[in-house]
């Protein structure tokens, strides 16, 4: 295991049960259009799964899926489905079978383990014509511009110190990562979409690396920002707002 993906394995186990409760799921049209380049009843390697949102939504979708993470913790969270087979393994040695799988997704996750030795593991248990796709999606936004402001300041000032460095392939949406398979143009105009209160805001950035860095350097930033919202978001935090995040990825054919 790479140092980048020990460090996410521990972090992230950590918070498992709130990962599980409030990380985001992704557009049902992208696992539409995914699954629409694969063979009915196709087997996808969900890599870095976490706590199952993807797997879950790729089962719904019509895949069986085998969804592999390197933390325990992370997977005993995942909600079970009959088309998922949940499994212990790092992602860059997958235990899976030579040219066993149609299609390879990894969900905000790729930057912690992406590299040469990954893009062998992916063309070593895909198929010829297998589809692989990463996803993900960038910092979140609210009507609202003084709370746009304040997050935006939490984020990028608050937050800075405590911000992994393969952070910054998320936010240049993986450009520059070496990607395995023939690339496509990525689906244009897709969010994701949710309706929160502030205390469902605070829980969702509560999952963040970055927030969990900062406590475990014995400094929890969350209530500061709970306080400086509380003033701005209608109804003393009460209130649901529309919270949007823009959706990412790279996806193309082996």
């Amino acid at each position: 295991m790479n140092e980048a993906t020990n460090e996410a394995t521990k972090l992230f186990s950590a918070v498992a049960a709130s990962y599980a409760r409030h990380r985001i799921t992704y557009p049902a049209a992208f696992f539409e259009a995914f699954l629409g380049h694969l063979a009915s009843n196709p087997l996808v390697w969900d890599c870095g799964c976490g706590s199952g949102q993807a797997a879950i939504d790729l089962a719904t979708a019509g895949a069986r899926v085998i969804a592999t993470d390197a933390s325990a913790a992370q997977l005993s969270a995942a909600r079970p489905h009959p088309q998922i087979r949940y499994q212990l393994a790092e992602a860059c040695s997958s235990g899976l079978d030579n040219a066993s799988v149609d299609g390879v997704l990894v969900a905000a996750a790729v930057h912690w383990f992406a590299g040469d030795a990954f893009n062998t593991e992916v063309r070593r248990v895909c198929k010829s014509g297998a589809v692989v796709a990463w996803i993900g999606y960038l910092p979140f936004r609210l009507a609202d511009p003084r709370l746009q402001s304040a997050l935006d300041t939490f984020h990028s000032v608050t937050l800075a110190p405590w911000w992994p460095a393969e952070r910054r392939w998320v936010e240049q949406s993986y450009a520059g990562l070496a990607f395995p398979a023939e690339e496509w143009p990525f689906p244009a105009g897709l969010w994701i979409e949710r309706h929160w209160t502030l205390a469902e805001l605070i829980a969702h950035i509560g999952t963040w690396s970055a927030v969990q860095r900062s406590r475990e350097a014995g400094s929890d930033p969350l209530p500061n920002l709970q306080a400086e919202l509380e003033s701005l978001w209608p109804e003393m935090g009460q209130a649901a707002l529309l919270v949007r995040w823009p959706f990412i990825g790279r996806w193309g054919q082996l």
